[in-house]
């Protein structure tokens, strides 16, 4: 009797394994069916300084800003699914789903350090480009990224946001290594629309950015020509830092192109 037994508990493990791979491939195509469009998310630079034109040049509070980089990854997106809304769910009534694995989401999920202002001049960056699910998408959370990956006299070495300018005359630096997490929220309350093609962006606005940051305060306290406001710097800017850090997230948000 046995042998028969082995036998027939061998079929009951191998159609209840068929069974879980049924059950898992009917979930992915439930995923891979839902309505996707082509999106690109970008990021940029704003202020009221630079909004008449892209070659203004990005003055705040008494910083002229030069260069601009940030570090991010682990990007995630949430969006209100198409379905929903047509099914007539009010906007705020939806549980948002997320977009992981999507082709877009995918691609800007990666380590990387992209630059928003350059040469004194605002700029777009792609974070990244791939079909996501087609909806009306809340928020755009990422982690900063402390950029080990560069060679070591990079700018941007142990660093996940950089910016670098002149303030007082003097040139002048300020940094974060911190890899804290920043939730833009859309600006818009009916979020950014992706049926089509779609371009969302990750706006960082630099009036916010530098709200209620007295720069006039700024000092050179080791006299080496410039003005350094980081973590651990030599000049004894640490207020100056803590408002900055302070105003991040708020300064970032989500807008459609």
């Amino acid at each position: 009797m046995k042998k028969p037994i082995n036998y027939f508990q061998k079929w009951i493990a191998v159609l209840a394994i068929g069974f879980v791979g049924f059950a898992c491939t009917e979930k992915e195509d439930a995923d891979m069916n839902e309505p996707q469009s082509q999106a690109t998310l970008t990021a940029e630079a704003f202020s009221s300084t630079s909004a008449s034109s892209s070659n203004s040049r990005v003055i705040v509070n008494g910083f002229a800003t030069s260069e601009f980089w940030v570090g991010s990854k682990d990007v995630e997106m949430k969006y209100a699914a198409k379905a929903d809304l047509l099914a007539g769910i009010s906007l705020g009534s939806i549980t948002l789903r997320t977009n992981v694995n999507a082709g877009l989401q995918t691609a800007a999920t990666k380590n990387q350090t992209f630059a928003i202002v350059s040469n004194g001049e605002v700029k777009s960056s792609v974070l990244g480009q791939g079909r996501t699910p087609e909806g009306n998408y809340q928020e755009v959370s990422f982690r900063l990224f402390k950029n080990t990956e560069v060679e070591s006299t990079d700018p941007v070495y142990e660093k996940s946001l950089l910016i670098m300018g002149e303030v007082q005359g003097k040139s002048s630096n300020i940094w974060l290594n911190t890899e804290k997490m920043i939730r833009a929220k859309a600006q818009s309350t009916q979020g950014v629309e992706v049926d089509g093609q779609t371009e969302m962006v990750l706006v960082f606005d630099m009036d916010k950015l530098f709200a209620n940051v007295d720069f006039a305060t700024a000092v050179d306290t080791n006299a080496d020509g410039r003005i350094d406001i980081g973590p651990g710097a030599a000049d004894t800017n640490a207020i100056i830092l803590a408002q900055i850090e302070s105003n991040l997230e708020s300064a970032v948000s989500l807008k459609k192109k």
